[in-house]
């Protein structure tokens, strides 16, 4: 399907796996999942989130983080603590590398950078980049973006250590079998998609459309993986998986914050990109409450597919698992629904409206009833997309 026909199921309650794009039934399920999405344009940073990028970039600096990490920074802190500095203005300590300047050691009354006015309040790009062009720094932190559709030419990614950190992750946060981790269900899932890639061409961002795999490059060395598609109005995160020796650095919330990051670069190119897709909100579930911490935030009404501020849902969600979340007046988008008659069809290798099949290659009266009901169904679950898309029948 076209990125654009999957951002309109989006906006209609569907998410995809690997190459699978499904929807919940909202009022039948046990733990209804609702749509949520944040204005990246707009993002207020919170304490903890604010806590957790200084974090990430005091491990950088210096090293400092956990007492796991400890081991990582051992050599480069055993050849520092044997140099000496000989001068005050050019000495140099080695890291693993051998590369690492430690000026601050031979001249701690360097002056400091400009501060900011009085007042100032540091947003996201100042605590992403706050390090840029810092020699000081112990580590190296490089989020990559790679296109998914190249990856035959094992250029862009590498299919391999993916894998292995995959199976790390899962074996780890969600205690899978070694039995279920096998590359074919890591492809299915996680690299295979259904979205047609859109290169970039004016009026798209650089990137263009499609799926990617960002990779999180510590020194070079992969440690996380997120999975996004690029769409005309947003990102959508779809999976991040990192390795466990790195879980006191908080990666969870630190890629959320790198996504919404990604998409304010992107909308600075393409000014219709603006929103952070988050999956699905499901307040029943306290584990999953998380994703509304990201401000703002919207959830998807069910019933009217209008995106309502989360904080104006809390209230409907704590008294009932399903809730419609927009006013009662207020209705659904009037394109979001139409005639199922004119549902387009794919049979026989021809492309037609429903009524001219059903005309045409329906006699019996009771298929023709039966199989109008399952096309109004799928063109109230599709919405728009079902104009653009054909739904296929033998």
């Amino acid at each position: 399907m076209t990125c654009r026909d999957y951002e309109d199921l989006m906006n209609r309650g569907w998410r995809r796996s690997g190459k699978y794009v499904y929807k919940p039934l909202m009022n039948v399920t046990c733990c209804p999942a609702y749509t949520i999405r944040c204005d990246a344009t707009a993002i207020k940073l919170s304490k903890s989130q604010k806590k957790v990028l200084k974090k990430i970039n005091k491990f950088l600096l210096n090293g400092e983080g956990n007492e796991r990490a400890s081991a990582i920074n051992t050599k480069c802190e055993e050849e520092n603590r044997t140099q000496v500095c000989r001068t005050r203005e050019g000495a140099k300590k080695l890291n693993e590398k051998g590369n690492i300047e430690c000026q601050a050691v031979c001249k701690p009354n360097e002056p400091s950078e400009k501060h900011p006015p009085k007042g100032y309040v540091k947003n996201l790009e100042d605590f992403i980049n706050e390090l840029d062009g810092n020699s000081l720094v112990k580590h190296t932190l490089e989020v990559k973006n790679c296109t998914i559709y190249s990856m035959g030419d094992g250029q862009d990614l590498n299919f391999k250590e993916q894998f292995s950190l995959f199976c790390k992750y899962q074996q780890a946060v969600h205690n899978d079998p070694v039995e279920k981790l096998t590359f074919a269900r890591f492809k299915r899932f996680l690299v295979n998609s259904p979205l047609i890639a859109e290169g970039a061409r004016p009026g798209l961002p650089s990137t263009g459309y499609g799926s990617f795999h960002q990779q999180y490059l510590l020194d070079g060395q992969l440690i996380a993986v997120g999975v996004i598609d690029i769409l005309p109005h947003c990102v959508s995160s779809k999976y991040f998986f990192y390795d466990p020796a790195y879980s006191f650095l908080s990666l969870g919330t630190y890629s959320a914050l790198r996504e919404i990051y990604f998409v304010r670069r992107l909308q600075e190119e393409c000014p219709s990109l603006k929103y952070y897709y988050m999956g699905y909100y499901i307040h029943s579930c306290h584990k999953m409450r998380y994703k509304g911490n990201y401000d703002p935030s919207f959830l998807l009404c069910p019933e009217s597919y209008r995106f309502i501020p989360i904080n104006a849902c809390l209230d409907k969600l704590d008294k009932s698992k399903y809730s419609r979340l927009a006013a009662e007046e207020e209705n659904s988008d009037a394109e979001s629904t139409f005639d199922a008659a004119s549902a387009l069809i794919l049979h026989g290798n021809q492309a037609m409206p429903f009524q001219l099949y059903a005309d045409v290659f329906l006699t019996n009266e009771n298929r023709k009833r039966r199989e109008l009901l399952e096309v109004l169904e799928y063109c109230q679950l599709a919405g728009i997309a079902s104009k653009n898309m054909l739904l296929f029948r033998k």
